[in-house]
């Protein structure tokens, strides 16, 4: 169980970014985040390892520096009765087109009369959903309770006590590809940590980003990286739907870079500031245009048009939208997102994204606002930090269901804990 004086680490490794965010919960039972720091992701593209020893050594490095963040504070000497401290494990966030969400029914029959409903008939009705959706190379990250079924009475959140004859359950399960789960893993482990569980980084996002009402009302929540585009919709307080799209923030600066023969880095600055360039990138031009100075080399340099580069950038986000519209419109939900669509992620804070995605989907954009922590520490409402925080927030809420004995959403993070619990279902 986590305590109140515990320390939680929670990473996330994105295709650009990888953050890594310590915390626990204050007297009051707060989640509260007591450091985070993010350095330059290496050895991962598109949520999936690449080099084995890079993507290591990233850890490592952001590891030595959440290290020192902490080593020395208040906190630290309180968590660990010194001044350094010395991080072991953490709670792994993964994202990547590998990642599937599938919803499914699950139903266990009680007996020919009607019965009270107790822990293990809920754990046996969830079971069922699960095995529907077992595969032997996927690992099970995931899997939600959107609704449980009594005797046809649809709509019930919790069955424990009700009387009926058979139990059935609606399910959203996330699965990932169980080699790339075990690949990431191994990186971690490389950089000298243990993992405590895993979490789908799309999912970790959307628990610091969404409020209740969002999820009761009907939310899309698109979080939009480097490599690839999470999408996912919450209902009636579940996930009902997830998809990852391999695109991201990176093609548009890769589109970028070879239209005009830049390298990355300068590509990445004039996508992000492509319609508030700074005075000193940019001449009137005879024709009264502005123009772009870009640097083609060492010794060269050129000038281009803010129309010729507004033009290529839109061009591709264009593309990447008509995706995830595709992607909406084939599964239905537009029309049942009653409160907009939340947006977050790297791409979201390119000038003018959120009005070019209310354009083309034809509903609310709302960039999202980090909630549901408190942190004295400067910076860490930094919407790179979410993954992190995310992971933290999921980790503190499955054990406080444990300790409530509500079944929690089940993945790597309870599985030990479940196999001791299904020996007391079976004989309790």
């Amino acid at each position: 169980m986590i305590k109140n004086n515990s320390l939680v680490t929670g990473l996330d490794i994105g295709s650009a970014k990888t953050a890594i965010c310590a915390g626990g919960l204050d007297p009051e039972g707060r989640v509260e985040i007591y450091a985070a720091v993010m350095v330059k992701t290496r050895g991962i593209e598109r949520g999936v390892i690449s080099d084995p020893g890079e993507a290591a050594g990233c850890v490592e490095e952001a590891l030595k520096k959440l290290e020192h963040k902490l080593s020395g504070t208040t906190r630290c000497r309180s968590l660990y009765g010194r001044k350094k401290a010395k991080i072991n494990s953490v709670f792994l966030a993964i994202g990547g087109d590998h990642i599937l969400g599938n919803n499914t029914k699950g139903v266990y029959t009680l007996s020919h009369r009607a019965t009270q409903i107790s822990r293990r008939d809920r754990h046996l009705a969830i079971e069922s959903a699960k095995s529907l959706t077992t595969a032997i190379d996927r690992e099970i990250l995931h899997a939600i309770a959107q609704e449980f079924v009594v005797d046809g009475y649809k709509k019930i959140k919790d069955p424990l006590g009700v009387y009926g004859t058979r139990l059935g359950v609606r399910m959203h399960i996330v699965t990932a590809g169980l080699p790339f789960v075990t690949n990431m893993i191994n990186s971690v482990n490389r950089a000298g940590l243990d993992v405590d569980g895993v979490v789908y980084s799309g999912f970790a996002g959307s628990m610091v980003m969404l409020t209740e009402h969002e999820r009761h009302s009907g939310v899309i929540f698109l979080e939009c990286g480097a490599g690839t585009i999470n999408i996912l919709f919450f209902n009636e307080g579940a996930l009902q739907y997830t998809n990852v799209i391999p695109v991201g923030g990176d093609d548009i600066t890769m589109r970028v870079a070879e239209r005009f023969g830049v390298d990355f880095a300068q590509a990445e600055e004039l996508k992000m500031q492509y319609k508030s360039l700074s005075s000193y990138l940019s001449v009137k031009s005879d024709w009264g245009e502005d123009k772009i100075i870009i640097k083609k080399d060492s010794a060269r340099y050129e000038s281009i048009t803010r129309s010729e580069l507004t033009s290529v950038i839109d061009e591709k986000l264009k593309d990447i939208l008509s995706l995830i519209k595709k992607e909406l419109e084939l599964s239905g939900l537009i029309s049942r997102a009653n409160s907009g669509i939340i947006m977050s992620g790297g791409m979201a804070f390119m000038d003018g994204i959120i009005e070019k995605t209310e354009e083309m989907l034809g509903r609310s954009v709302t960039l999202g606002i980090m909630r549901g922590f408190i942190s004295s520490m400067e910076g860490v409402g930094n919407a790179f930090y979410a993954g992190g925080i995310g992971v933290i927030m999921h980790a503190l809420k499955e054990q406080k269901e444990a300790v409530l004995n509500i079944y929690p959403q089940q993945g790597i993070l309870g599985r030990l804990a479940t196999k001791v619990k299904n020996v007391y279902y079976e004989y309790f």
